[in-house]
C-alpha cells in the first residue's frame, strides 16, 4: 500500500474579503508545493446538489499523510491563519487515501 495521500481543500470565499483570500492563496501555494504537493485540480463550484455550499475546491498529492499535517502545523502556515480565517467564510481541509 502506498503512503501517498491526497489534500482536499473546499473554501467558501468571503466576497467583501476578496483580497484576503488572494493573499492566503498566494502565501499557501508555494507552501504546499515545497512540501512535496503535486496539483491535480483546482475547481470552481458550478451547482450544489446536495450539502453544504462549497465555492471553490483544492486536490493535491503528497508523498504522505505526514506531509500534510506537518505542513499545516508549521510556523509558516501558522501565519497565515489570520489571513485564511478573514478571507473564507469556511475552509474544510481533509486529508485523504485511495480506498
Amino acid at each position: 500500500m502506498s503512503d501517498q495521500a491526497t489534500l482536499v481543500v473546499t473554501a467558501v470565499p468571503n466576497p467583501d474579503e476578496m483580497e484576503s483570500v488572494n493573499a492566503y492563496l498566494q502565501g499557501v501555494m508555494p507552501l504546499f508545493m515545497e512540501a512535496g504537493g503535486q496539483l491535480v485540480k483546482r475547481l470552481k463550484t458550478e451547482a450544489i446538489l446536495t450539502g453544504n455550499p462549497s465555492g471553490m475546491t483544492l486536490v493535491m498529492d503528497f508523498d504522505s499523510a505526514d506531509a500534510i499535517s506537518e505542513l499545516f502545523a508549521s510556523d509558516a502556515y501558522a501565519a497565515l491563519v489570520p489571513t485564511r480565517d478573514t478571507g473564507f467564510l469556511e475552509m474544510n481541509i481533509l486529508i485523504t487515501r485511495s480506498m
